[in-house]
């Protein structure tokens, strides 16, 4: 039974990424076989008619909402992390030594923020050139939908090639993740896409004024609730502490 708590979690985020291929799966059936109800995606579209983009649409909110709330066994530790309720105090770092973690840390932080910038602006250029319709984006949004569990439960970039964390508890833009998923969705103006990309922007000021007021919360010297002695999510799918 103790091994069962231990990975919860995982296979929560398991069933979570099977329900977003799923959704991923759908989205492309409704691209091949019904494209004309993507409009609700433009301009004031989303009050004119109703589109199983609306159902997305909720589902996507509803997930962004709980994201900023205390929700108990519902996110994992490396998401709340911002939360007091989920700090212990390891008592072992001064305020010298968590400037240094900071200032280490803005670096990687940068360099991913500039990555993505690039790479969305990439996704802008190609689709105001006419290269892809407005669907194609909404799809990638979706893909990324996708990519942000397999990040999780399997291989994450961000980890590999800039912050080198151990895991997804100890990541310093866990909550940028909804953001990521939905700034492709800036170049096309609407109810639909900017609700998404403006709720998903409020969750990242939430965080990233809870890591400027509180960092200790965010690095394991400091908040020995991260340490994988006391972990109880076990995403990584470890079986032993360390």
């Amino acid at each position: 039974m103790a091994e069962s708590n231990k990975s919860k979690f995982r296979k929560m985020y398991m069933r979570r990424l099977i329900v977003r291929i799923i959704i991923f799966i759908i989205m492309i059936l409704i691209y091949i076989f019904l494209p004309d109800t993507f409009i609700v995606a433009k301009d004031f579209n989303f009050i004119k008619q109703f589109s199983p983009l609306h159902i997305i649409w909720l589902i996507w909110m509803i997930d962004m909402v709980l994201q900023l709330c205390k929700v108990p066994g519902y996110w994992p530790l490396g998401s709340q992390k911002q939360f007091s309720h989920r700090f212990v105090s390891s008592g072992k770092m001064s305020k010298k030594d968590i400037a240094k973690e900071i200032k280490e840390s803005k670096r990687d932080v940068i360099l991913i923020a500039t990555a993505w910038i690039l790479l969305v602006a990439i996704i802008s250029i190609i689709y105001l050139k006419g290269i892809i319709p407005y669907q194609v984006v909404i799809l990638i949004s979706t893909a990324f939908y996708v990519c942000d569990v397999i990040c999780i439960v399997g291989w994450c970039p961000f980890k590999v090639f800039f912050m080198q964390n151990k895991c997804c508890t100890t990541c310093r833009i866990f909550n940028w993740d909804h953001a990521m998923m939905f700034t492709p969705l800036i170049v096309i103006p609407g109810i639909w896409t900017y609700s998404l990309l403006g709720l998903s922007l409020i969750i990242v000021l939430v965080w990233e004024i809870a890591y400027n007021m509180h960092p200790e919360r965010f690095y394991e010297k400091t908040n020995s609730a991260l340490k994988c002695i006391n972990c109880k999510d076990k995403i990584c799918g470890k079986k032993v502490n360390e």
